[in-house]
């Protein structure tokens, strides 16, 4: 036969290895998913030189399309309990996994259960214009936002109105397909927009202090196009909230945007349903320590 060709039975080499998913680079390896096991590998020319690196049990993927190579050192993957990455541990270059979709872990595996099928159906890809990884699960897209020297590591959701099929990159746009429609995300240049609402729910914040009740006095915001702002300051059900403003530019030099609350915790939500571009880049909610518990 032809110079390192042949094959490795994997199943003889870890357990929970015998119905394999999907494959990845990982550094200068490669990262073998089944359901229960990844198996990381060092592979040559020379089937002789061929040898297992590592064997991570009981994590694997149930979506073989849903492996994305995240650089040469990251694979995300969704598991039976949520979304997780295959990363270094430290200079070894040892693989661990990465709890990255902690935070939408609860409604990732609800919509497993719900449809085992869009569990194993779905897809992934990595976007290169933005760095963003998309997972489509039945009719959502799962979007997670990492950018570590901006400090910023955030899920977000999409609803398309339909199922993705299947992904790619053309080069200048990200495409799905959904039955026989193809559909483009923001178009060749990134800059299509429309007018879906924009919802940013952001958690209770207790300011490192949270038996401390505060008077809530201002806001400011730094945003392009329209927003409602509004506070929740019931830490026990964060859907009570009321509108405190409406901005429609940066705040910061204008005077700050008065307020009136008082709770030990405020969760601030911002939403935008006006055609166009809809950016925030923070916000900064000002107040008056008061009682202390």
């Amino acid at each position: 036969g032809s110079a390192g060709a042949g094959f490795i039975n994997l199943s003889n080499n870890a357990s929970g290895s015998e119905d394999l998913q999907s494959m990845a680079n990982y550094f200068d390896n490669i990262a073998v998913f089944a359901k229960q096991a990844i198996q990381i590998w060092f592979v040559s020319a020379d089937e002789s030189l061929n040898q297992q690196i590592q064997v991570l049990n009981n994590t694997g993927t149930i979506a073989p399309q849903s492996v994305v190579e995240f650089g040469d050192n990251d694979v995300f993957y969704l598991s039976v309990s949520g979304v997780r990455s295959l990363r270094a541990r430290d200079s070894s270059n040892a693989a661990f996994v990465g709890d990255i979709g902690n935070p939408i872990d609860e409604t990732v595996i609800d919509a497993i259960a719900a449809d085992v099928d869009n569990g194993e159906e779905a897809q992934g890809i990595l976007d290169p214009r933005t760095g963003r990884y998309l997972l489509a699960i039945g009719n959502t897209v799962y979007v997670f936002s990492y950018f570590p020297s901006s400090k910023v590591s955030a899920w977000s959701t999409y609803e398309p109105g339909f199922a993705v099929d299947r992904w790619a990159y053309d080069g200048a746009q990200i495409l799905c397909r959904s039955g026989n429609n193809l559909f483009s995300l923001g178009g060749a240049d990134g800059n299509i927009y429309d007018s879906s609402t924009v919802e940013v729910q952001m958690p209770f914040l207790d300011a490192g202090t949270p038996a401390t009740s505060k008077d809530f006095t201002g806001i400011d915001v730094t945003c392009t196009n329209e927003w409602n702002v509004s506070l929740s300051t019931d830490p026990t059900d964060i859907s009570l909230s009321e509108i405190v403003a409406t901005v429609n530019r940066t705040t910061y030099g204008l005077g700050r945007v008065s307020l009136v609350g008082y709770s030990t915790h405020v969760a601030p939500k911002l939403t935008c349903s006006s055609a166009g571009k809809a950016k925030v880049g923070n916000i900064s909610i000002h107040y008056e320590g008061s009682e202390a518990g």
